[in-house]
């Protein structure tokens, strides 16, 4: 009889042990976690930019007229001085020919009139000579008196002769100096009508057509430098406070597929703009230019994603932001698991990206932390981790 109920002592305790285990192991939980580790933390700002060409220039008529000649497609590549458009001007080509014949006429009067001057030049020589020879007569009593009247009037009617042909030279001289710069005028807005490639590029676009009449500063076409292109994003007025020039700008695009383009910021400008953004609100954002070295598939008028790298630091100790709370003392702390239990952990933090932000102190590296520190768990509580 002692011996049966040794046996039901034993097997009642190994009942209960088994009972207390299971009861032990049905409260652990499985938690999600992660090691704290060193790392580089990298703010970014993005925003959506568009693609621009570098070097381009909107070419304008200076001088209506009717398009003759369109020698040129959209997408054709251009060497400096290649002809883009030809334009027609009566008018023009009426006041080339209309100068050109004034020209040509007071320029004959001018020679009439140095061929005057020649000879009345050599009149009046002759007869300064015969008057002061006279008049040495008169003087020795070998001329009358009306002789050496005479004389003096010769040459005083010859000196008039030549102040007015003088005179009218100095009109016909202005008079040509006025013909030739109209007719300089008239052939300049001649070239005028001949529009050409200022650079060597790509015809970005035609606005016109063979046979159409444009006045003076209408839009003709558009080129820009191949290859070269630049990225203007509108940024947030609150972001603007960490962008810099100079600050490597990570560019992607549907059309680029896996490829990551580099660019750099080159200029913030000065003042914010007014934008509506797509759902409706008004923002307050400040235009960003970003050079673009490398173009790849990207063409003017793209739209692309800028990823502007703003704070960069290295070798510091991290988190996943999920994994940091803050508790009701508005003190920031982590769930930490030492020896199969929670530990709540106080923590300083640093610099934070998307993702994760920098542990100042409070964790050490390789410290076991609980990945969401949502997860309704207290203090000293069993847990099993799985990473």
């Amino acid at each position: 009889m002692k011996k049966n109920k040794r046996l039901y002592w034993v097997l009642g305790g190994v009942i209960l042990i088994l009972v207390v285990a299971a009861y032990l192991s049905g409260n652990v939980q499985e938690v999600q976690t992660i090691t704290a580790e060193k790392g580089t933390i990298q703010r970014m700002v993005v925003e959506n930019g568009i693609v621009n060409a570098r070097t381009a220039r909107d070419l304008y008529t200076e001088t209506g007229g009717k398009i003759i000649s369109l020698p040129v497609e959209a997408g054709e590549a251009l060497q400096q001085d290649d002809i883009i458009a030809v334009l027609d001007n009566p008018e023009i080509a009426l006041s080339i020919s209309s100068a050109q014949t004034q020209l040509a006429q007071v320029k004959a009067a001018i020679a009439d009139q140095q061929a005057s001057l020649a000879g009345i030049n050599t009149e009046f020589t002759a007869a300064n000579r015969q008057l002061a020879r006279i008049e040495e007569l008169y003087k020795a009593g070998g001329a009358s008196l009306a002789e050496y009247d005479n004389a003096i009037l010769a040459a005083e009617k010859l000196q008039k002769s030549l102040e007015d042909l003088n005179n009218s030279m100095s009109y016909y001289r202005l008079q040509e100096e006025s013909l030739a710069e109209a007719l300089k005028i008239a052939r300049d807005n001649q070239d005028k009508l001949t529009i050409k490639c200022p650079f060597a590029g790509k015809l970005m676009y035609l606005a016109c057509e063979e046979g159409q009449i444009i006045a003076a500063g209408t839009a003709v076409a558009g080129v820009a430098v191949a290859g070269e292109l630049e990225v203007m994003a509108d940024v947030l007025s609150d972001d603007i406070a960490e962008i810099a020039e100079g600050q490597t700008v990570l560019i992607t695009a549907p059309v680029l597929g896996n490829t990551i383009l580099s660019g750099q910021v080159v200029r913030i400008y000065p003042q914010a703009e007014e934008k509506l953004s797509a759902l409706g609100v008004i923002q307050r954002r400040v235009p960003v230019l970003i050079n673009l070295p490398e173009a790849a598939h990207l063409k003017p008028g793209f739209e692309v994603r800028a990823e502007i790298q703003t704070v960069r630091k290295e070798n510091v100790l991290f988190l996943p932001r999920g994994a940091v709370r803050t508790n009701q003392d508005d003190q920031q702390e982590v769930m930490a698991v030492v020896n199969g239990r929670t530990v709540v952990k106080a923590v300083d933090t640093g610099l934070y990206d998307n993702e994760n932000i920098e542990i100042l102190n409070g964790i050490e590296e390789g410290d076991l932390i609980i990945k969401e520190a949502g997860t309704q768990i207290s203090a000293g509580t069993r847990v099993k981790t799985a990473q």
